[in-house]
């Protein structure tokens, strides 16, 4: 499952601040964010669904997370 979210993670200084929490929380999946988009898009690739822990998570730290998109893909052998 692939995620999307609009954040509003302005810098790697507060990205850094988050880093460690996002890496215990996706353990097992990658996630990524995009400084240079103008949405601070913040990318999430898991086997299992974790939007509502991803926004609360961030929330938790001060940001905005909205979830723009959900994609479902099958496994690649």
């Amino acid at each position: 499952m692939i995620s999307i979210f609009k954040t509003n993670i302005q810098s790697g200084v507060e990205l850094n601040r988050i880093a460690s929490h996002l890496n215990n929380l996706l353990s097992g999946a990658s996630w990524s964010v995009d400084l240079s988009d103008c949405d601070k898009i913040l990318r999430i690739d898991s086997s299992v669904d974790k939007i509502g822990d991803a926004v609360s998570l961030l929330t938790k730290f001060g940001f905005d997370c909205e979830n723009l998109q959900n994609f479902y893909a099958p496994p690649v052998w």
